[in-house]
């Protein structure tokens, strides 16, 4: 279950690069993209939710869970920046993508360890 997890949420850390591509070049990102960002990121909480409810093994990720958390809450701002068209701050983007990013290396390398 957590290597379903980590997969999704690698999808959404790839998809949310090439997203802060179009902020950082002040360009309009495509929705499509935005969309798969955001569900890849939610599907990707909710399954690594659903194992530390219901898994008997010691670790139960719930600081990857907290990590990625705070990530989606920054990642729901951005959103509705987006949605109602105001500029989306570039130094918040960087800063939502960093700790997606160090969510991703966090819970890898306590899977690979």
């Amino acid at each position: 279950m957590v290597i379903t997890a980590v997969i999704l949420l690698a999808i959404a850390v790839f998809l949310g690069g090439y997203l802060l591509s179009y902020v950082l070049d002040q360009k309009i990102p495509p929705k499509a993209i935005v969309f798969a960002h955001g569900t890849a990121a939610v599907l990707g909480i909710l399954v690594l939710l659903t194992f530390a409810l219901t898994t008997e093994k010691h670790h139960k990720h719930w600081d990857s869970f907290v990590i990625f958390s705070l990530a989606a809450l920054v990642g729901f701002y951005l959103f509705s920046r987006d949605i109602r068209h105001k500029n989306v701050p570039k130094w918040l983007a960087i800063v939502h993508g960093s700790v997606g990013l160090g969510g991703l290396a966090w819970i890898l390398i306590h899977i690979l360890h």
